[in-house]
């Protein structure tokens, strides 16, 4: 599994805490992370998954490459409407959200929706 977190240049604390997380859950040989949101960089990206926050720079060209190469999508925010568990876009498929408080909670679940939908592609 190669799962990618786009780092959020707003908040380097959380980038912080959501490592210690990631690698508190045992999966920092699953998720690897990404300090750019370049469009050559980006679009060249072999990923089973992305991670990135909804409101960061860049967070449009995540979205559209993870639409145009199939990668499911994990953004996460703190924006009223927000919810604590893995909410699938209705309208993009393989496109998820959560809260930022519930980040850890949901992520052993998107990292198995990964793992099912690279499976299926096969």
């Amino acid at each position: 599994m190669n799962i990618i977190y786009i780092e959020d240049h707003r908040r380097p604390e959380r980038n912080l805490e959501y490592k210690e997380i990631i690698k508190k859950l045992g999966y920092d040989n699953v998720i690897y992370f990404c300090n750019t949101v370049s469009v050559e960089h980006i679009s060249n990206l072999v990923a089973d998954g992305v991670i990135c926050h909804s409101g960061m720079a860049g967070y449009d060209i995540v979205k559209h490459f993870s639409k145009e190469k199939g990668w499911p999508l994990l953004s996460y925010s703190g924006a009223v409407g927000s919810t604590h568990f893995l909410q699938e876009n209705g309208f993009t498929k393989n496109q998820f959200s959560v809260d930022s408080d519930y980040f850890e909670f949901v992520l052993p679940e998107f990292i198995e929706r990964c793992k099912l939908i690279k499976e299926d592609s096969k």
